[in-house]
């Protein structure tokens, strides 16, 4: 008899937790998607004249089709082709990508600025709803709690939208670690790690992940990235050339680490401080008052830290848990 009014508070103060949970839900989400309406409204119009990230990627398709892959990384003709393809800026966004992600809207460079935006943008909706449905079975937690929230949270995260506004390359990362998780999920390590090796377009996210799965000894894994990195890297080369793969290794270190920038090369104003990662945080709060170099030396020594903990957690860590840590771990030590 006790145990069956024990097993009867229980469940009630279970459903009570459940529905205070969906009533604050509930009351948050509505002005979540409208504050999301209102950006959208706002953004749409200029992303569609050209302010927008997906700028640069269109452009860089549309040089390697028309035969300019040699002056990819030319900062010079990165911003003519985007002054007279997309629209007149002081900056022109640069494309500081491997080379290999170019192909991928050389399709996209066919039509129109705005037509190409469009595509993208419906491009990285059914790769967003794919990744959703990659992951429905871990989020059968949060069903529980209310049925409509995972789909909720993956169109009220904010940086979703923002990278669907921006038409960027972030949902086809997402959608291809998804299905890397998954992947490693039914053992199939090889697979996952030439799908993680595959987003080396976000080299400054996957090399880390990649790390990570080396220090664990997750060897399949690493040799599954090493397939696709070594053949994403032929592409590179072949699609750019050994001289602009040079100035490409060059305009990445002047960008992201403050170097001078040689005459034609990438010579973008990097905002350290706004970075949501470990390196943003420390330019964030001590820019201003400690010089660069230790600043630098300081990031290096707690990004060490950092992997060295989750080295040691991720050892107790089977199947797509090592790779969800990974990510985590990767996303706060990222180079920029």
């Amino acid at each position: 008899m006790l145990s069956s009014t024990g097993t009867v508070v229980s469940e009630l103060s279970q459903f009570r937790r459940t529905h205070y949970v969906q009533d604050i839900l509930l009351g948050i989400l509505p002005i979540i998607f409208c504050i999301q309406f209102l950006a959208w409204l706002t953004f749409l119009p200029k992303a569609l004249r050209g302010h927008a990230d997906f700028r640069q990627l269109y452009v860089a398709g549309y040089m390697v089709r028309t035969g300019h892959r040699t002056q990819l990384y030319d900062y010079a003709a990165q911003t003519f082709f985007q002054n007279a393809l997309v629209s007149n800026g002081e900056l022109a966004l640069p494309f500081i990508r491997p080379a290999y992600q170019a192909l991928l809207f050389v399709p996209f460079s066919l039509f129109s600025y705005r037509t190409a935006y469009l595509g993208f943008l419906l491009l990285n909706v059914l790769l967003l709803a794919l990744a959703f449905l990659i992951l429905q079975p871990r989020l059968r937690g949060l069903s529980r709690v209310w049925p409509g929230l995972p789909p909720a949270l993956f169109l009220g995260f904010y940086p979703v939208a923002l990278a669907l506004m921006q038409g960027q390359d972030s949902i086809l990362l997402l959608a291809l670690l998804a299905a890397a998780l998954v992947s490693l999920e039914r053992n199939r390590d090889l697979t996952a790690g030439a799908l993680a090796g595959v987003g080396l377009f976000k080299f400054q996210i996957v090399v880390p992940i990649v790390l990570l799965f080396l220090l664990w000894r997750r060897w399949r894994f690493v040799k599954g990235f090493m397939f696709s990195a070594i053949l994403v890297g032929l592409l590179s080369f072949i699609t750019s050339g050994w001289a602009e793969t040079v100035v490409f290794v060059h305009s990445l270190l002047s960008v992201g680490a403050g170097l001078p920038a040689v005459p034609g090369e990438i010579n973008f104003p990097l905002r350290i401080n706004i970075m949501a990662n470990l390196r943003g945080l420390i330019y964030g709060l001590a820019s201003l008052r400690v010089p660069q170099r230790w600043l630098q030396v300081t990031t290096l020594l707690l990004s060490s830290i950092v992997v060295i903990s989750v080295r040691a957690r991720g050892r107790q860590q089977r199947g797509g848990d090592a790779l969800v840590l990974a990510i985590t771990a990767g996303v706060v030590v990222s180079y920029y």
